[in-house]
């Protein structure tokens, strides 16, 4: 009777590790646009989390109250689709991801190739609220056929608005020289 109480004791210490331990959480999270890493990426388990490092990684422990045993885990970032996965930590206690986000909006350099071939050219800007439209742009639009689109607040990647705008850079350099180079607007990204 004693070794069976005994073994019930042990039993339930490790069912009790086993619930109530820390839930270790770590990956490494890449751009859907470059796939390259990502920084700043918010990981967020309840009110606990962690940012993505310089090198897209990060690492953190979750201590799950009692009654967890199903928590939701999301993946955030400015101008990307937010990601999440519902984690059972009463099976597993370290969790290692590797993930790319896609950019909002899927502007990245196939957009633009389609727009190019589909002759809807496009320079993509973001700024702040309120769109900011100069008097050469339209004399610039004229001239080289494209449009300048203003995405205002909304967030778009930085990763995806140079990749979108190369690829158009690269067009007007083929179909006009350089010359258009100096009369573009100075805060286009991915001159």
């Amino acid at each position: 009777m004693k070794s069976r109480t005994i073994y019930i004791f042990i039993i339930l210490s490790l069912l009790h590790l086993k619930f109530f331990g820390q839930v270790s959480v770590s990956g490494i999270i890449l751009s859907g646009v470059n796939q390259q890493p990502l920084n700043d990426v918010s990981i967020r388990i309840n009110l606990s989390g962690a940012a993505t490092d310089e090198n897209g990684a990060f690492f953190f422990e979750y201590k799950p109250k009692p009654k967890d045993s199903l928590v939701k885990i999301e993946f955030a970032a400015l101008g990307y689709i937010t990601v999440d996965f519902i984690l059972d930590i009463t099976r597993q206690q370290q969790y290692n991801f590797k993930l790319t986000l896609a950019p909002y909006n899927g502007i990245d350099r196939n957009m633009a190739l389609n727009d190019i071939k589909n002759g809807n050219v496009k320079i993509l800007l973001s700024g702040g609220i309120a769109p900011v439209f100069y008097k050469a742009d339209r004399r610039f639009s004229r001239k080289y056929k494209v449009q300048f689109i203003e995405f205002g607040c909304e967030a778009i990647a930085p990763e995806s608005l140079t990749s979108y705008n190369s690829t158009v850079f690269d067009y007007l350099d083929k179909t006009y020289g350089k010359k258009w180079r100096k009369k573009i607007r100075k805060d286009v990204v991915g001159l």
